[in-house]
């Protein structure tokens, strides 16, 4: 198995990600702020993660990606929902200024569900004023995450 380094913030794929940047010192004239999208594939023979661009940035401006040219950057999470086989994302800002370019990036490593474990409900019926019993026993997450919520309707 592979261990992540501390380079990658685990995300979660069925939430959407809100970034934001700021420039800090020599800062203007601004010209232009440009998000780029990259999609990063893991070589198992090295562990190194091989970078490419996500290419249909542009078909899903405004659906799926939105401030591509701002410095508050959202996507949807059918980014990463309709891509699963995709585990490795990096999002780069640049700034482009008279004088120079600025520019920072972040990676994410998609979180894994939890495995193997069993969930169990008692009583398996009843009605609003019911107090029901949730047990979840052997769950393995090979991302370490301790705590889980859950949530019923």
């Amino acid at each position: 198995m592979y261990v992540p380094s501390r380079e990658y913030q685990l995300l979660n794929p069925t939430t959407q990600l809100a970034l934001f940047s700021i420039c800090i010192s020599n800062c203007s004239p601004l010209l232009n702020i440009t998000w780029n999208i990259y999609q990063g594939f893991l070589n198992s023979s090295s562990n190194v993660v091989k970078w490419t661009p996500f290419n249909s940035t542009l078909s899903y401006q405004n659906v799926w990606f939105f401030g591509m040219n701002t410095s508050n950057f959202t996507t949807a999470n059918n980014l990463f929902l309709q891509n699963s086989q995709i585990e490795y994302w990096s999002f780069e800002v640049i700034y482009s200024f008279v004088d120079g370019i600025g520019s920072s990036s972040i990676n994410f490593l998609i979180n894994q569900p939890p495995q193997n474990g069993t969930c169990t409900i008692d009583p398996l019926n009843g009605t609003t004023s019911t107090l029901f019993t949730i047990s979840c026993l052997n769950w393995f997450d090979e991302d370490d995450i301790k705590d889980y919520s859950f949530y019923g309707m």
